[in-house]
Formats: C-alpha cells, sequence, structure tokens
C-alpha cells in the first residue's frame, strides 16, 4: 500500500506579517520583536527538532524577510533536505496590489533576491494571507511556479483552477484548523483574540491526522489511488515557543508512529502527483 505525504510547512515571515498588516509598526520595536524571536530564537530550535527526527519541510520565506536576515536562509539551506518556497517579497496581500504589473514585480523581486542564494529557482508559491487577486494565477505562470499551497476547497491534491481558469501547477491544499497562527497569533491590538491552551491544538492537529489518514486507508483498500495529504502550516515566531514546539513533537511522534505515512517536502510529492497522472 502507497503511503500519505505528511508535509510540515512553515512561514519564516519575520518582521513581514507586522509591517505589512500597519507600516506604522516600523516604528513599534516591540511590534517587531515578535518576528525577530522567530528568526532569532524560533527558527534554530525547529531546525533542531526537525533534524532529530530527519524529516524534510518546506519553508516559504519573503524575499524581504531573506534580505534582512540572509543567515536565516543559510541554516535551512545547510540541512541539506528542505525546500525554500516562494512568499512574495514584501509580504503584501495580493488582493491589495494596485496593478498585474505591480504584483508581478513584487514577485519578481523575491525571486531575484532568494535565487542566488540557494542555486536554483523557487518552483512553489504560497500568498501571504492564503489569498489571490485576479492577476495572481497568470503571474504564476508567467514564472513558471509548479505548485502552489493556498487553496482550503479540498483535502486531496489537484491542478489549480481558480476564477474558470485552468493550469498545470498542482495545488497542495491547506487550512486554517492545521495553522498556528488561527491558535496562537496574538496582538494586543486584535480585540477579542486569545491564545488556545497547548492540549486543546495538540489534539486538534492529532484527531485531524486520523481522521484523514482513516479516509486515506479506506480509499486505498477500496482501490481508490488516493490523493489526500496531510499539510500543517506553522510560523517559527508562533510555533518556536519551547511550550508549542513540544505540541508540534508529539505530533510528529504520534504520525509516526504509523506504516503508510511519508513525510515530504512539497516539490516531492508534486513530482509524485505528477508522475501518477
Amino acid at each position: 500500500m502507497k503511503k500519505m505525504p505528511v508535509l510540515l510547512t512553515f512561514d519564516v515571515d519575520g518582521e513581514m506579517i507586522w509591517r505589512n498588516r500597519d507600516p506604522e509598526n516600523a516604528n513599534r520595536p516591540v511590534t517587531l520583536s515578535l518576528g525577530q524571536y522567530g528568526i532569532h530564537r524560533g527558527l534554530p530550535r525547529l531546525l533542531k527538532l526537525l533534524d532529530k527526527y530527519k524529516i524534510p519541510a518546506t519553508f516559504f520565506v519573503p524575499g524581504m524577510t531573506a534580505e534582512m536576515y540572509p543567515q536565516a536562509i543559510t541554516s535551512i539551506e545547510e540541512s541539506g533536505i528542505h525546500e525554500i518556497g516562494h512568499h512574495s517579497y514584501s509580504h503584501k496581500f495580493p488582493d491589495m496590489f494596485p496593478s498585474k504589473e505591480a504584483e508581478a514585480e513584487d514577485y519578481a523581486k523575491a525571486s531575484e533576491i532568494i535565487e542566488p542564494m540557494i542555486g536554483r529557482k523557487l518552483t512553489g508559491y504560497r500568498s501571504p494571507a492564503w489569498e489571490f487577486s485576479r492577476n495572481t494565477l497568470s503571474i504564476l505562470k508567467d514564472m513558471g511556479i509548479e505548485y502552489s499551497s493556498n487553496m482550503m476547497g479540498t483535502d486531496c491534491l489537484q491542478y489549480l483552477e481558480i476564477f474558470g481558469e485552468k493550469s498545470d501547477i498542482v495545488e497542495i491544499p491547506i487550512h486554517w484548523v492545521l495553522d498556528d497562527a488561527a491558535f496562537w497569533l496574538y496582538s494586543v491590538r486584535l480585540q477579542g483574540k486569545s491564545m488556545q491552551s497547548l492540549d486543546n491544538v495538540e489534539r486538534c492537529w492529532i484527531d485531524e491526522f486520523d481522521g484523514l489518514y482513516n479516509e486515506f486507508i479506506e480509499e486505498e483498500e477500496q482501490g481508490i489511488d488516493s490523493d489526500i495529504v496531510y499539510v500543517l502550516t506553522c510560523h517559527p515566531q508562533i510555533i518556536g515557543r519551547p511550550s508549542r514546539l513540544k505540541v508540534l513533537e508529539n505530533v510528529i511522534k504520534h504520525i509516526r508512529q504509523f506504516p503508510n505515512v511519508e513525510f515530504m517536502t512539497c516539490p516531492q510529492v508534486v513530482k509524485s502527483f505528477k508522475e501518477k497522472k
């Protein structure tokens, strides 16, 4: 029986989530320090954990983060098993660009910064805020992007189609229920937002895996070539706290108990998907 892909993905936003949310945050050092924590403390801890279990992962990095903190790119690349994906330059939401040209220029700038650092082309794209503009798909096609990880309409790998436009870009599905930010991203300016308990988040991520795994096994036993995939999205500045990293480790330990799973990078699962289609 084939194995269900398990993808651990990380958005290394650094300060960009705060700078983009409100330009005035550039003048708020405490707010910016939240993102800096992810670079200086969270990311090293996270890489150490992945190395402990020899798990490959995909890291989506904004161009400006790579520009400000090139050591983050170096530390990810040193493992030799991780992949770096495109996450725009400015972390600006695609639907906020004034034109197609402005959006394309932002993405091109990120590629120009990161690709020389890693010595290869960026093949995958994750949008800031998980949203597209009317122009995004066309731009991604022009860039030669091979996969996207942004849509929530299914649990299965499929080819990306939006606004009635088809593509040969593989869509790797995600969801807020498998995102640490939905549970733990906190700011005093987000009124009413409270952080969830560690146990609740761990239980949620494990239960979600169990449900998808059971469906995957059922489909395979019925002779269906299942495209179900488990994709967890985390951020070093959020998951990188010691207590929360323990949650991630417990989820990893739980998943590793099952025989028909394989931890993969996004490009690896895309290659496997395309080969069978």
